[in-house]
């Protein structure tokens, strides 16, 4: 008789393993059915132990054990897929139960009989997997323009077929799948595979049952959860848009999918390529650190065959004002005048970044988190109204002053909404369109903007970010409105985060590109203007490197929520449990969310001390640290190598 320890696939509020007894050899790695609140569900069996060695645990606990109902035998996910999730669990000290479910699709787990049919149906040639084990991990990079870098892809894949290997692509989002498809498939289509979480249960599993029928190596575009779908053949993974913030999870576990993607990659044996335009400066860094050579020389230059104009703002008095330069709306002018379509950058949505009282400068805040409150203008633009980006409580546009009761407030910033306000009175006779969270709350609907904004020549586009999501085709002219709103943002990050939204905007426009700025001499500016980045990129990480910020060190963040009694309890707690790594303790950026005071507790650490051998050689992982990190209750949330400090 055995004692077994598995994990429901099943999205529960569990987070720990559950116990079954069983007569049967199980080993882990199986797949087992069990009973889970009166439901026949799917397990994974992480441990097993003889019932003798058991005994005294099982008379002492509250609780009886059901027995296991059926043992579905080894799992059809690679064992090293599975190692990959549970340490990439350890690695970012979250949940192992919620790594597992996280990063297995419910597609595989729904249809998991089906799949197993199919897998004993097309059993692949072990041998040459186990010869393949035998080769050392090649890990490169690859920073290049997306049209040459697709050039060597085309090439790279057809010989990767003729090696008798398959290629995996991961992408960040649904959208960048689909634009690769196109770009890639021709000539290979029907061993061309796309799988992310937009795409029907159905297809999804369609797709994956040719997968594994395939007798030829396949050519697979998927997010990173789709890498278990159990294919022994995969030769390469590509890491495409290393630099998207979209590989890091918003709500629990908080995992950098990149991490995990890595990691795998190293398990199997299979070439790690880390591409994109402009890698993110710490992979850059990883060339003398981590000896990971280019794929081709780093491209560090921008290559835009239009103009960059640097349009500078004047020191104006407040009435006077201008939203649009006269030299950005003359630019403008002559763009519609030819049937030419236009693209406004604006950072935020809402009228302005924030609300402030002339008389006593006390800035609007969210009464419910305490984030400052940002003016918005309704769909059709006959009502204005506060809402809050971080909690999304709304409040009328009529508000007063909390701090001295005045009407005097003032929208501060350049926000989607004024700049679209601004050009609707400009050209009147003019589509303008506008794209941002506030306007769209779908991909469809965003979809739909872009379609009628490209369908429309002679139209104008104001957006943020997200607009470089969805369009197809390059506009002739680009103006980022406000540049120096870029560096309101506090983060260690956004001299990088800078350039990916240049590069951006660079891949989508074919003629002009305007900065509105009141510093001309910004060093972003200039590596731009110059068109070579590489000295940007050398000053960026020097400054780092005399801040002792990342990848110079490991950043791990704790984050806790309080009242006031609750927070100096647990900054006194923080500040003891962790005294021998002098953790940093803070209040967040904003002070208060959902009513409770936030709490942030900073350590640093050697990266040498915090990582994987599948990361990075000769590392280790601080057994204490991780012990302690773990043993955190529930309402601490831990980042590890987190994005901000906020």
């Amino acid at each position: 008789m055995k004692i077994v320890s598995v994990i429901p696939l099943k999205k529960s509020t569990l987070k720990s393993d559950l116990t079954y007894f069983t007569s049967s050899n199980i080993e882990p790695g199986d797949v087992v059915s069990v009973m889970l609140k009166s439901k026949k569900v799917l397990a994974m069996v992480t441990s097993t132990e003889e019932l003798k060695n058991e005994k005294s645990n099982i008379k002492s606990a509250n609780f009886g054990l059901k027995k296991i109902i059926e043992n579905k035998g080894s799992s059809i996910f690679r064992k090293e897929y599975l190692e990959s999730i549970f340490d990439t669990s350890k690695y970012f000290v979250q949940n192992r139960n919620s790594c597992l479910l996280a990063l297995i699709p419910n597609v595989l787990i729904e249809n998991y009989e089906k799949i197993l049919k199919i897998k004993k149906q097309n059993n692949e040639n072990k041998k040459e997997y186990e010869n393949a084990n035998n080769l050392k991990t090649e890990k490169l990079l690859f920073q290049y323009r997306t049209e040459d870098r697709v050039s060597i892809y085309r090439t790279y894949i057809r010989e990767s077929f003729a090696r008798n290997k398959s290629v995996i692509m991961i992408l960040p989002t649904q959208f960048d799948i689909e634009k690769f498809s196109k770009l890639l498939s021709r000539g290979t289509e029907q061993f061309t595979f796309t799988m992310h979480s937009g795409i029907s249960a159905k297809k999804n599993l369609a797709t994956c049952e040719k997968i594994l029928a395939s007798l030829h190596p396949v050519f697979i575009l998927c997010t990173p959860p789709y890498l278990a779908i159990p294919k022994n053949d995969i030769g390469t993974i590509i890491m495409e848009h290393e630099n998207s913030s979209a590989y890091k999870t918003i709500a629990r576990p908080h995992v950098d999918l990149r991490t995990f993607v890595e990691i795998y990659a190293s398990k199997i044996n299979a070439k790690f390529i880390l591409a994109g335009d402009m890698l993110r400066f710490e992979t850059i860094k990883r060339q003398e650190t981590d000896n990971i050579n280019p794929l081709h020389p780093l491209s560090f230059r921008t290559d835009f065959g239009g103009e960059i104009d640097i349009i500078a703002r004047k020191n104006e008095s407040e009435k006077k004002f201008k939203i649009m330069e006269d030299d950005s709306i003359n630019a403008i002018k002559r763009r519609l005048e030819n049937k030419e379509n236009v693209f406004i950058f604006s950072l935020r949505k809402g009228l302005g970044t924030m609300t402030a009282c002339r008389d006593c400068g006390t800035t609007v805040g969210c009464k419910k988190c305490g984030a400052p409150l940002v003016l918005y203008s309704s769909h059709k633009g006959e009502k204005r109204m506060f809402a809050c980006n971080r909690c999304e409580m709304g409040a009328d546009g009529d508000l007063a002053c909390s701090s001295c009761g005045g009407w005097n407030l003032i929208s501060l910033g350049i926000g989607t909404d004024t700049v679209y306000e601004e050009l609707k009175k400009l050209f009147p006779k003019t589509n303008v369109f506008k794209l941002d969270k506030e306007s769209t709350k779908t991909a469809a609907s965003a979809k739909k903007i872009i379609n009628e904004f490209e369908n429309n020549s002679g139209s104008i586009l104001v957006g943020t970010e997200m607009v470089f999501y969805y369009i197809k085709k390059k506009v002739s002219l680009s103006i980022i409105a406000s540049f120096d709103s870029l560096w309101s943002i506090p983060n260690y990050k956004m001299g990088e985060k800078i350039t990916q939204i240049l590069f951006s905007m660079i891949e989508n426009t074919s003629d002009q590109i305007i900065i509105q700025t009141k510093n001309e001499k910004d060093d972003a500016i200039l590596a731009i203007k110059s068109g070579n980045l590489l000295p940007f990129v050398r000053d960026e990480l020097e400054n780092r490197k005399t801040l002792n910020y990342p990848p110079f060190t490991r950043f791990m963040k704790i984050t806790c929520l309080g009242d006031k009694e609750e927070t100096a309890k647990r900054r006194k707690a923080l500040s003891e449990v962790f005294k021998n790594y002098s953790p940093e303790i803070f209040s967040g950026f904003i002070a208060k969310y959902k009513g409770k005071y936030v709490t942030n507790a900073l350590i640093r650490i050697e990266p040498n001390e915090w990582s994987l051998p599948e990361l990075k050689e000769n590392s280790t992982m601080k057994e204490d640290l991780y012990n302690k990190l773990s043993a955190l209750p529930p309402g601490y949330e831990i980042f590890v190598d987190p994005e901000d400090l906020l």
